[in-house]
């Protein structure tokens, strides 16, 4: 392992809140010979090890993955069958606890760009089918948003009618709270309702500093933001920077101005955030040859550390689809139905607010040009610690029950709405 300064080691020290080893899943395959094996990373060792010796799988479908720590379950398509099979892994043992055809009753559809959404327990993703012309015209292609059920492989449409005709595999993201579900088809960020599976923003992207694609996106519940990479040339050598987008006006940022210094990628969604470090996760090929997976702070937009993955017996081996246990886990939903009298999203503001002190101790006080509706702090994770509503310029909170930590606070106004980030 190669591990580049102590910040990393500090987080995952100081900031890792319970006393689970730091880990990374992910699916460790060959393709000679064709093997597949779920596999984990220890972040503080560098160590990349599998409890399962054996092959599960011979191949692996590249547009999605998920993990469902209530049940220690990792999840992922295979070929098999015609839609493919999903397979259901155990956490502890990496054996088969499950495995199903993929089916669609409604049409003959697959099943692609799925992510587990933990506030309500169920895989999201989309589902594609091509429909063919007659009279030699050509075909057209239907995307619907779907779920899935893992113990039967039965795919259930969400959306009535079709959103667009494809997608780009460009990554995935679930907001939880919001219970919004993006995807990208080409220049456009789509955020579909996962109530009902409707289109609910549709924002063209843009990217002021340059750029010209945004590949390997996730959402982070700590901060409420999604992350990944700006590709701004398409021809080696390759520029590329880590980088987040609003997802209502599309608008692309840098997070820092120094290129990626591994910046070739899977643009199939392969990442993860560590919400207790701030750590962007994907895997980029080594100028030494073979793989690595490497970590960005989403802080400053840098580089904290490289984990060579390491080929047995001369064997390329690789090491996908990487998820962390603690990505948006315990999630809860802020946004209800629009049955239940759900609203739609608010924009996020330009800061008009002042928090203080920050690092805090046991008072926080808010300072606010508008008039503040309601707050929320949330934890690492993304749960709600604290939340209420007001109609003030000023609110002070009591938090020295709380224990130290990194938090988010999110306070609402007519106008919008603010996400800080706080250290206790």
């Amino acid at each position: 392992m190669k591990k580049l300064g102590l910040l990393a080691l500090f987080f995952c020290n100081v900031l890792y809140c319970n006393s689970q080893t730091p880990l990374l899943y992910g699916l460790l395959r060959t393709s000679t010979p064709a093997s597949v094996q779920l596999g984990t990373l220890d972040l503080l060792t560098g160590n990349i090890s599998t409890a399962n010796p054996n092959s599960i799988a011979s191949s692996i479908n590249l547009t999605g993955a998920a993990l469902d720590l209530n049940t220690n379950n990792y999840f992922f398509i295979t070929q098999g069958g015609s839609n493919g099979t999903i397979l259901t892994l155990g956490m502890n043992d990496g054996l088969i606890a499950a495995q199903q055809q993929v089916t669609n009753p409604l049409a003959p559809s697959y099943f692609d760009n799925f992510r587990f959404n933990t506030s309500d327990s169920t895989l999201y993703g989309l589902a594609r089918r091509f429909i063919p012309a007659a009279g030699g015209q050509p075909g057209y292609g239907e995307l619907f948003f779907a779920s899935i059920d893992p113990g039967t492989g039965v795919v259930s449409q969400i959306s009535q009618q079709s959103i667009t005709d494809s997608y780009s595999i460009s990554g995935n993201a679930i907001d939880p709270h919001q219970m919004i579900y993006y995807f990208s088809k080409s220049t456009v960020l789509y955020g579909i309702d996962m109530y009902n599976g409707q289109i609910y923003t549709s924002p063209t992207l843009s990217y002021p500093e340059g750029g010209m694609y945004f590949d390997n996106y996730t959402y982070n519940c700590a901060d409420t933001s999604i992350y990944g990479i700006i590709r701004v040339t398409t021809t080696p050598p390759i520029t590329a920077y880590l980088g987040k987008v609003n997802p209502t006006t599309g608008v692309v940022t840098r997070i820092a101005q120094t290129p990626l210094q591994y910046n070739t990628y899977s643009v199939n969604g392969s990442s993860t955030i560590d919400p207790n470090t701030g750590i962007y996760y994907y895997v980029s090929s080594l100028p030494q040859g073979g793989v690595g997976v490497i970590g960005i702070s989403i802080s400053t937009g840098l580089l904290v550390s490289v984990y060579p993955v390491s080929s047995v017996a001369g064997v390329q081996t690789y090491f996908d689809m990487i998820r962390h246990p603690s990505d948006c886990y315990n999630a809860e939903i802020v946004r209800p139905s629009s049955i239940d009298g759900g609203a739609g999203l608010l924009p996020m503001l330009v800061s008009n607010t002042k928090v203080y002190p920050n690092p805090f101790d046991d008072f926080l006080q808010i300072d606010s040009q508008e008039l503040i509706e309601a707050y929320a702090l949330r934890d690492a994770q993304g749960k709600i610690i604290l939340e209420g509503q007001a109609l003030s310029h000023e609110i002070q909170l009591s938090l020295g029950q709380i224990p130290s930590g990194v938090y988010f606070l999110n306070i609402q106004t007519n106008h919008g709405f603010e996400s800080i980030k706080l250290i206790k």
